[in-house]
């Protein structure tokens, strides 16, 4: 496997580095034509970033919060909530059959998209509660990160779809698969205006097939290309993997609360908590 990464300790000083190179700056945003996702990006702070379909409060996405903080980073959530779910992938899946750890250590994974409910983008769902599995997901994000004290990060998040659409068409893009030409954008956006935090060769999916397949066809390429092109590896920060990490907490629920949610869903809870802390 190849050495892609950047050691957490030394990310925010290269990146920095970078930034206040303005022809660098200058290279990149020619690569990438003028576009960016988000105008986060264009702002002073450090902005360190988790690519993933539907933004969500899981032990990786509390564990990205806080080692992305510890190293100097504000976190941020890239989403992709129109690209198609699909059983292969693990991600979609566990995104509306979310494994959940509840009080007394119970632990569920049911599904909260009906089967025939299953066609379309993954974050645009409809659930078995009456709104988008984006919504169902964020709602949970809200109880999560505001029972961490982090309530500020619950909406540190945009999408990614509409530029990785530009950027594949820009890329050479006719038909087929888009990642392989959306993806090098992606790698160059990540070599000045933000940190990349990934794990390519383990986290929750690493079982997958379909990963290893990403990483050998999409990933290194794309690391290469944008090497090649611009003369500069992007900063990828390889997120730590722990067991379990796939498994969002809601043990700090009270009985009642656990009750609510499971009947009426995660934004069913979010005026009753208004103000607890």
């Amino acid at each position: 496997m190849k050495d892609i990464y950047t050691p957490p300790e030394k990310a925010l000083e290269l990146l920095e580095n970078r930034r206040q190179n303005s022809q660098l700056q200058s290279r990149v945003a020619e690569y990438l034509g003028n576009l960016l996702p988000t105008s986060i990006f264009e702002g002073e702070q450090p902005v360190a970033f988790l690519a993933r379909y539907v933004p969500r409060a899981t032990g990786e996405d509390r564990l990205f919060a806080e080692v992305a903080q510890e190293a100097g980073f504000v976190p941020y959530w890239a989403s992709y909530v129109s690209d198609r779910f699909t059983t292969r992938n693990p991600e979609k899946v566990e995104t509306v059959r979310p494994p959940l750890l509840w009080p007394k250590g119970q632990k569920t994974r049911g599904w909260v998209v009906e089967v025939d409910k299953r066609q379309g983008g993954i974050g645009e769902l409809d659930t078995i509660y009456g709104y988008s599995s984006s919504d169902y997901q964020q709602g949970i994000r809200q109880l999560v990160f505001g029972n961490d004290g982090l309530d500020e990060l619950t909406d540190n998040a945009f999408d990614m779809g509409k530029w990785y659409k530009a950027q594949a068409s820009r890329f050479g893009y006719i038909q087929g698969n888009l990642a392989p030409f959306y993806y090098p954008a992606a790698m160059a956006l990540a070599t000045t205006y933000g940190v990349l935090y990934e794990d390519f060769e383990g986290g929750p999916n690493a079982s997958s097939g379909d990963l290893a397949k990403f990483r050998n066809e999409v990933v290194y390429p794309s690391i290469d290309k944008v090497q090649k092109d611009l003369g500069l590896r992007p900063v990828i920060v390889q997120l730590p993997f722990y067991q379990g990490m796939n498994v969002t907490d809601l043990s700090f629920l009270d009985k009642d609360e656990v009750e609510q949610f499971k009947k009426f869903g995660s934004l069913s809870l979010q005026s009753a908590r208004v103000g607890i802390s």
